[in-house]
């Protein structure tokens, strides 16, 4: 594993296509009803304040290191081992639910036929192949796919727009049941899924040319992905109106629904690819992540059986969960609310209050 350096074009378009995933084909904060967009933009604005006052200034306080490193030099060793090792896991379990994700979706829309653990054995091989060869491979693939993202998803937006089965009634009127069921549906949920997720680039972001556009650059593409689950939330809203919030896979079903001009219909193909695309790069740069932590913390770096051991983990965690029902349930119910918010929200404001203070003590014996 070869760790390079990655341009500011490579790293917009990994944040952009990591933090759309597989979120905008769901209706995320569904809880909220006709105003779960509203909710996104809430969650959004909240993932955007814990960006820009915690991540990115942690990262400007100490540029040089990932976030392991930042552990190591604010707690010292025998805490930073433990709070290290704490990442791992992280990183790893949420590998694991983007693997058993794509297994199940896999299952349930392309490859009935196909065993789950050789479709989750053959996406960690796939997965452990990019890393290994480095860090700039695995963002170079990123800015290769993005543009054919991008383009699928406005043909889609095109097409389901042109079949005539958008009525913005289906969100109207607005606010018809007060902000609580907004806010509660926004907090902490959306901050936990997909906005807190941004916690894992303080492991990509030393590794980035041109540092002083970088911090301008993550918050611009921030906002736009924020703004484009948005607006798939409010298109599937539009589409499906309170169908949205009891299907699987929200924007696969209403892609169902397109008959245009007589002859194009059935391109729920797209959406799949879509999804596999999505959840692709999102597991692989959380197994990325839990690799690279793991090598800072026993002081192996570029160590292929590190690759091999997360990715053992990574896979045999993945038969965790007894279905996909179970899946869904464990992550909404648990994860998002009191497990990720620990390492997205509580431990990065732990670790700047410590950079801060740090800082301070510097500043003053300097200035003696």
């Amino acid at each position: 594993m070869q760790l390079q350096r990655i341009s500011l074009n490579q790293l917009g378009s990994m944040i952009i296509l990591f933090l759309i995933g597989s979120s905008s084909l769901f209706l995320l904060a569904s809880d909220a009803s006709k105003d779960a967009w509203l909710a996104v933009i809430v969650g959004m604005l909240g993932g955007l304040l814990l960006l820009w006052g915690v991540n990115l200034f942690l990262y400007r306080l100490m540029p040089e290191m990932n976030l392991i490193e930042m552990i190591f030099e604010l707690m010292g060793k025998p805490i930073g081992y433990l709070i290290g090792i704490a990442y791992v896991l992280y990183f790893c379990y949420k590998s694991i639910r983007n693997v058993r994700e794509f297994g199940d979706l896999s299952i349930m829309y392309l490859l009935p036929q196909t065993p789950l653990p050789a479709l989750m054995l053959i996406v960690c091989l796939l997965s452990a192949f990019t890393i290994f060869h480095g860090v700039d491979v695995f963002f170079r693939m990123a800015e290769a796919v993005l543009p054919i993202v991008i383009i699928i998803y406005i043909l889609l937006f095109l097409l389901v727009a042109g079949s005539g089965l958008l009525h913005f009634d289906h969100v109207t009127p607005v606010l018809d049941e007060g902000f609580k069921p907004i806010w509660d549906a926004a907090i902490p949920e959306l901050i936990s899924f997909p906005f807190g997720e941004i916690v894992l680039f303080l492991m990509f972001w030393k590794y980035t040319e041109h540092r002083g556009n970088m911090v301008s650059l993550t918050v611009k593409c921030f906002l736009f992905s924020g703004l484009f689950i948005t607006f798939t939330n409010l298109f599937i809203l539009a589409g499906l109106g309170s169908l949205a919030g009891t299907v699987s896979i929200p924007l696969m079903q209403l892609t169902n629904l397109i008959e245009f001009a007589r002859f194009l219909e059935r391109i729920d193909p797209l959406v799949a690819l879509l999804l596999f695309t999505g959840v692709f790069f999102k597991l692989t740069a959380y197994y990325f992540g839990a690799v690279l932590a793991l090598s800072q913390i026993v002081n192996r770096p570029n160590n292929k059986y590190i690759i091999l051991l997360i990715g053992m983990v990574i896979f045999f965690g993945s038969f965790l969960f007894r279905n996909y029902l179970e899946h869904i349930y464990v992550g909404f119910q648990y994860n998002v609310k009191y497990h990720f918010p620990i390492f997205q929200i509580f431990l990065p404001i732990m670790l700047l209050t410590l950079a801060i203070i740090k800082k301070r003590r510097s500043e003053k014996v300097h200035a003696k």
